[in-house]
């Protein structure tokens, strides 16, 4: 309708009624409420807005690793400058960042796909977890396996059986097998934790001593030494989250002192690594959250999903009683790409978010600024993004980072300029 026709139409109504003083004070009411509810949003809108525009950033693709027999789903830069991929093969090929041109080991550490890698902080050890349950820990230098475990095929923790042996005591419920499909390592080794088909958390401790490994080092006929428990044989115990049927995702913070694990209807759930209590709970996203990351000063929390966002959370905001509440703790959203995000991890200094996509493109993010700064494209879905640990070479920490996924190859991108 046009302006001038709306115009007649109304002087031609107003012939018909004039409305009362009653009438024209409630309007003007409306109109106020109105005015006041966009002024409102608009200051909101301002608040969060970035306080200053980010500037593009360039980061250029310098070498890349061999081709893996199949696609490349996890990885970890540890701070002795090796790379460390986990392949859909089920191998574990650790390679040295400034000469990635040959894995220095190549490790047939797991039957199925490699699903996570942890590193512990001083670069020496590394956990893996695969398709099958099975998880295993490594001595990065010797590229030999220190010690595995079949979580699908044994009991979780430890318990006694109640007076009445036809009643299941609620300690009895938490022996059950307790399957992996992602695991992390604590940072200065001090625990080892896994998750997978339950809203069920294991955590045990790790023991160094790797002696009584030796023992059960047999061949099983497959060519392979049959390897025991070894340091990740610690009597521990089993967290209820009480969130989801399926954990994605599972991150030791930097310090230590806490766990992060993702499921698969959006939840993410903070556990105390002292107490194991659970002491926040979040449900920023509407759709599996497949990645969460620590900030290095262990204060923010990045997720990203299926709803093709990813949200950064302030846990020191987050519910403290474990009853958490929708978006509770969550500040912002970065959102841009087009497909689920697999993966986020947090630059040494804690500036920029390096995010990968089933979208097959790579973003980095200004997290002050809350804002994407540089986009690359690859041929195949992005399953993992890591950053040169702070030390590890001879750049500043956030000039390089690497990349795996579809592609079948370790890809590392340089900021432009850097030497």
């Amino acid at each position: 309708m046009s302006r001038s026709r709306w115009r007649q139409d109304k002087e031609a109504a107003s012939d018909d009624r004039k409305p009362s003083r009653a009438e024209d004070q409630n309007s003007r009411l409306i109109f106020d409420l109105v005015i006041l509810v966009a002024s409102s949003q608009s200051r909101l809108s301002t608040s969060f807005r970035p306080q200053a525009k980010a500037m593009s950033l360039a980061y250029l693709q310098q070498e890349s690793t061999p081709l893996h027999p199949d696609d490349i789903w996890a990885l970890s830069w540890t701070a002795t400058n090796h790379l460390i991929s986990g392949c859909a093969d089920g191998h574990l090929r650790i390679f040295d960042a400034a000469e990635p041109a040959a894995p220095v080991y190549d490790i047939p550490s797991n039957p199925l796909a490699v699903t996570s890698v942890s590193c512990s902080r001083d670069g020496k050890r590394a956990l893996a977890s695969s398709l099958d349950g099975s998880v295993v820990l490594v001595d990065i230098s010797e590229g030999r396996i220190l010690g595995k475990v079949e979580t699908g095929r044994e009991k979780a923790a430890s318990g006694e059986q109640g007076e009445d042996p036809t009643v299941a005591t609620e300690l009895e419920l938490t022996t059950k097998e307790l399957p992996a499909f992602t695991s992390a390592l604590h940072p200065d080794l001090k625990c080892w934790a896994w998750s997978g088909r339950s809203s069920k958390l294991g955590i045990r401790p790790i023991t160094e001593d790797a002696a009584s490994n030796d023992e059960e080092l047999a061949e099983d006929g497959s060519g392979h030494a049959a390897v025991g428990r070894g340091p990740l044989g610690g009597e521990g115990g089993v967290i209820d989250t009480g969130k989801g049927k399926f954990t994605m995702s599972l991150k030791f913070s930097p310090d230590g002192r806490s766990l992060a694990l993702s499921t698969e209807i959006g939840h993410i759930v903070v556990v105390d690594t002292e107490t194991q209590n659970v002491v926040a709970s979040y449900q920023s996203h509407a759709m599996a959250v497949r990645t969460v990351a620590w900030s290095p000063d262990s204060q923010w929390l990045y997720s990203g999903g299926d709803d093709h966002r990813i949200v950064l959370h302030d846990v020191r905001a987050g519910s403290k009683t474990g009853a958490g509440g929708r978006g509770e703790g969550a500040v912002a959203n970065m959102q841009g790409h087009q497909s689920w995000v697999l993966n986020v991890a947090a630059s040494p200094d804690g500036k920029l978010l390096g995010s990968g996509s089933a979208d097959s493109t790579v973003k980095l993010w200004d997290v002050g600024a809350r804002s994407c700064v540089s986009t690359s494209s690859t041929a195949g879905a992005v399953w993992a993004v890591e950053w040169q640990p702070e030390g590890a070479g001879t750049l500043a920490p956030g000039k390089q980072f690497a990349i795996a996924g579809d592609e079948r190859a370790v890809t590392l991108y340089r900021a432009a300029g850097a030497v």
